[in-house]
This record gives C-alpha cells, structure tokens and sequence, in this order.
C-alpha cells in the first residue's frame, strides 16, 4: 500500500538509526550492505519486522533512498527553493509522499534531466538495475562536483565486462563497476548484469551503500 511504502522509505532526520536484524536477509548476499543502510538511515523494515529484500524499487522509492543517503553526509533541506528554472515533472503532484525528494534531486542534481522531454519522471514504475546504476553515477559526480569541483569519479577496482551489455550500458556498467563495485552481476554471481532487470530491495540498498562509502 502507499502507506506501508511510505513508512518503509520515510524521511529520516541526520543520525545514524541502529542497525536491525532482519529475518529474511540472514542469508543474503548484501545482509551487511542492508543493514549498514539502516545504520545511515537510507532505508527501514517494514511494519512487520522483515525487509523483504526481493521486493522491486520503484523509482521514486530510489529517489527517496538516494536523498537520505545524501542526508546522512550533508544536511538536505527539502524545502528549499529551486536555484535554477526547472520544469515539474507533470506526473509527481505536490502532495505525493515523495513529491520533495524527487524535487529536491531535480533541482540540486538534474536541473536538465530525466523528464525534460516528456515531462514526467513516472514515480510508480519500477526501477530497472540499469536506471539505477545511471541515477547513482549521477549522484554521485554531482555530489563530487559540488565538494571538489571534478566530476570524475576515481576507478578503485578492475572493471566488469558484463556478458549481457552493449553500447551505453556496457560503458556504464564497466565505470560504475569500477567505482566500488555499484555495478556488480545479478546476485553477485557470474557475468549477468541483467541491465533490464527490476532493482531488488537488497541490491538498491547496496549499490547506494557502495557509492557513498566509495566517496
């Protein structure tokens, strides 16, 4: 429901929250990766004290993850006015759940981005590993380039060359897993990015985890 979704990707203030247990991650690959998000604050359980780790990520459930990523190394002000013309995406009203986070990154990362065209940023649909690892690499140069003034984001492992990429992706998934590993196989076993993929819970967590710890 919009309420439960609501609640597991809530705002949360700049401290650090402490990590949880979750019963369905003992066994999973990213456990460590989810429950450090937890620490940070990117991310909750849910209601009823599991993670549910395979569930997809919509993209405005990304947006919300990335910003309180954001948040837990710089205060973000959500309230704050656009410093530049940007046009609204016609799809994120107002009184959305995450209207102001998806506002806050247009403005302050992507006055020119996705949805300049048609207008609309389509908050419900799901996130594919692929858009997420482009939305991350985003993030993270701007972040970059409003601390240093450089964009480019240091290699700190060999690169990845997927079995199942080409063109844009290949050039994405190769720099992105350069970058601490944000880019890494499908379940972090094999060749397979598996680019059109929906983003998992666990893997969302991780990749947001693994570019801000890499910064």
């Amino acid at each position: 429901t919009i309420a439960t979704t609501a609640l597991a990707f809530s705002v949360l203030p700049n401290f650090a929250q402490s990590p949880e247990t979750f019963p369905d991650i003992r066994n999973n690959v990213y456990k460590a990766e989810i429950e450090e998000a937890v620490k940070l604050g990117i991310v909750k359980g849910f209601p009823d004290g599991k993670y549910r780790p395979r569930d997809s990520v919509s993209r405005e459930q990304a947006a919300v993850m990335i910003v309180q990523a954001i948040n837990s190394e710089m205060e973000v002000n959500l309230d704050e006015k656009p410093r530049r013309s940007v046009r609204p995406f016609l799809d994120v009203p107002s009184d959305r759940w995450s209207a102001r986070q998806i506002k806050w990154l247009q403005w302050n990362l992507f006055p020119a981005g996705t949805g300049q065209l048609t207008g609309t940023f389509r908050p419900q649909d799901p996130i594919t590993r692929i858009e997420l690892v482009d939305f991350i690499r985003r993030t993270a140069e701007a972040m970059k380039s409003r601390a240093t003034g450089d964009v480019e984001l240091v290699k700190t492992e060999e690169p990845i060359v997927f079995s199942d990429v080409s063109g844009y992706d290949k050039v994405l998934t190769m720099q992105m897993s350069a970058y601490c590993r944000v880019a890494s196989p499908l379940n972090e076993r094999g060749k397979r990015f598996a680019p059109n993929r929906e983003a998992d819970r666990d893997y969302t967590a991780a990749a947001i985890v693994r570019a801000l710890k890499c910064e």
